[in-house]
């Protein structure tokens, strides 16, 4: 009887070469979606009234979505409204905060796709983190639902917001200091006379 093991030798190495290939293939198609924001050009001043885009890359298609945005530091900035991007109708979410939408008639797969717009008041000077995430295993409302079924793995990217004072502060802070620094430059002259 032929011994087994070496039987087809180079011909099972390539179909298993073949095979782990594929694998390696399928792995990279099965690509994640990136949800990311896009602040504003420049820092907003206290008082100001500004928008931040929540943008998606979706390599696969999607039929609808949801998430959370969270701002870390409350007082720093505040969220004043909600709009769904134009690919999108606006759905209800459990949480009431408005961010889903569904794609119809068909689903979205495409990159930089503005899932919403945030309408945002900057508060109080200082920087904070905008977070974004979902919970789709206990909001049914919240993920990436794909077609014909399933959920889209997500990374979601945080970003800093800073929120600067506004000029005049800054005006008159430079105004002070430039006194400051006159009146000093007299007394070193007094005292060295």
């Amino acid at each position: 009887m032929p011994d087994r093991s070496s039987v087809g030798g180079p011909l099972r190495n390539a179909a298993c070469l073949c095979f782990v290939t594929a694998c390696m293939l399928a792995t990279k198609a099965q690509a994640t979606a990136t949800v990311f924001l896009e602040l504003p050009a420049s820092p907003p001043i206290v008082g100001e009234l500004f928008d931040v885009q929540i943008v998606a890359n979706l390599p696969n298609a999607v039929l609808g979505w949801g998430l959370d945005f969270e701002i870390a530091m409350s007082d720093v900035a505040a969220t004043t409204g909600v709009e769904i991007g134009g690919s999108w109708l606006s759905i209800a979410t459990a949480d009431g905060d408005g961010l889903g939408g569904v794609a119809f008639p068909d689903p979205v797969s495409d990159q930089h796709v503005v899932l919403a717009t945030i309408s945002l008041e900057a508060l109080a000077e200082g920087t904070t983190e905008l977070i974004l995430s979902d919970n789709h295993l206990t909001d049914l409302t919240e993920g990436f639902a794909l077609e014909p079924d399933g959920f889209e793995s997500v990374e979601y990217v945080s970003s800093n917001l800073t929120v600067i004072p506004e000029p005049s502060v800054i005006s008159l802070l430079a105004g002070l200091t430039f006194i400051a620094g006159v009146c000093r430059e007299r007394r070193l002259r007094r005292q060295s006379i």
